[in-house]
């Protein structure tokens, strides 16, 4: 008996096998949060994007919150009066300064407010320059000083004189110890903003009049006195016409001699911090 065999082929089933899901967390760092602050089971931490630049400055804040034991309430203070309600603000900063910007949750019985975020924000620098005095004889000494406003309230400062000398301070002072005309320049520096302001310093030689004497009669004698510069705020005279007696203020006196003879006057000229004389001999009679 012939017997009759079935032939059974295989089925071969591939199972795949997939691994446990496992929770990744965020690293705050990554996400520039701020240390997570906790009251109770409540946990806040905040974050800004971006910290810095210039004004006006657009920043997305963002905030993590868990526990708590009901719904979110926020409250943001950005630093500048302004505050907002919302989980993920959005904020224009419209003038320089460091904004320290917090975040209070409250949930339930419970509230908690946030370490702070700085956002620096660089406004446009305004600078005010003050020289003096701006002109004087050689060797001139020059005190120098600034305001400055805006920008993130705080600056760097560097004056150059304009005779290969500089100073990093905002209130200096510098002597020239040669004549010339020198271009003092200061700029002023904060975060990504900067301000500068210039002037001239007139550096003068020695004061050095020339005196004049024409006779006007017998007595009477006319001076004159030529000095070789006055500063801005001009010259001051004084003249000794050498038989006693003197007047002040002016540049070309007359003076009437009492007695006949020879006579030296003497001719003193005054500008800023610079003494010149010089002399002319008269005879009359």
């Amino acid at each position: 008996m012939m017997s009759k065999a079935r032939l059974l082929h295989g089925i071969t089933a591939t199972i795949l096998l997939l691994a446990p899901l496992a929770l990744v967390h965020c690293n705050d760092k990554d996400k520039n949060l701020t240390a997570p602050t906790k009251s109770g089971s409540l946990s806040v931490s905040i974050g800004a994007t971006p910290t810095s630049g210039r004004a006006p400055l657009d920043v997305a804040f963002t905030s993590e919150v868990s526990g708590g034991t009901g719904q979110y309430i926020y409250s943001w203070s950005f630093g500048d009066g302004t505050s907002s309600s919302e989980a993920n603000p959005h904020v224009r900063f419209a003038n320089g300064g460091v904004y320290n910007t917090t975040l209070k949750v409250v949930s339930g019985g419970e509230s908690v407010v946030s370490g702070a975020v700085a956002v620096r924000v660089d406004g446009d620098v305004r600078l005010a320059c003050f020289i003096d005095p701006e002109e004087g004889s050689v060797p001139h000494t020059v005190n120098f000083t600034a305001d400055a406003l805006g920008g993130n309230g705080q600056f760097t400062y560097l004056w150059r004189f304009g005779d290969g000398a500089t100073s990093a301070d905002v209130t200096t002072q510098h002597t020239y110890s040669s004549v010339g005309t020198y271009l003092a320049t200061l700029t002023a520096t904060s975060g990504a903003a900067n301000g500068t302001c210039t002037d001239e310093i007139h550096v003068f030689g020695p004061l050095t009049p020339q005196c004049k004497a024409t006779k006007q009669g017998t007595f009477a004698v006319k001076f004159n006195v030529v000095p070789n510069y006055c500063f801005h705020q001009g010259c001051t005279y004084f003249w000794d016409f050498g038989d006693g007696q003197s007047v002040g203020g002016l540049e070309r006196p007359l003076h009437v001699y009492g007695a006949p003879g020879g006579f030296t006057a003497t001719a003193t000229v005054k500008s800023g911090g610079a003494t010149g004389t010089c002399q002319v001999s008269v005879n009359v009679g």
